[in-house]
């Protein structure tokens, strides 16, 4: 099975309108998850070099308002569940 986090990280960041950088992406998952993650490491995740933790992931779908299922491929449909 291929990492198909990073891939779908970068589709998602460039969906915004205006696109969200990596710098953008880097000082969401600061502010509102307290994760610290540098240019490189961003860059790492994207091309399929470095692993996503588990609260990474949950991070990750919350900043791009997708679902965790979505990111690691297990859905075509992006749209995270409701919480009620």
């Amino acid at each position: 099975m291929s990492n198909k986090i990073g891939v779908r990280i970068r589709a998602e960041r460039n969906m915004f309108d205006p696109k969200l950088t990596q710098d953008d992406l880097i000082a969401l998952l600061h502010t509102r998850h307290n994760i610290i993650f540098t240019k490189s490491g961003i860059s790492r995740i994207e091309n399929g070099e470095r692993y996503v933790t588990d609260l990474e992931l949950i991070a990750f779908a919350d900043v791009l308002k997708v679902s965790t299922a979505w990111l690691l491929g297990e859905t075509a449909d992006p749209t995270p569940k409701r919480k009620f």
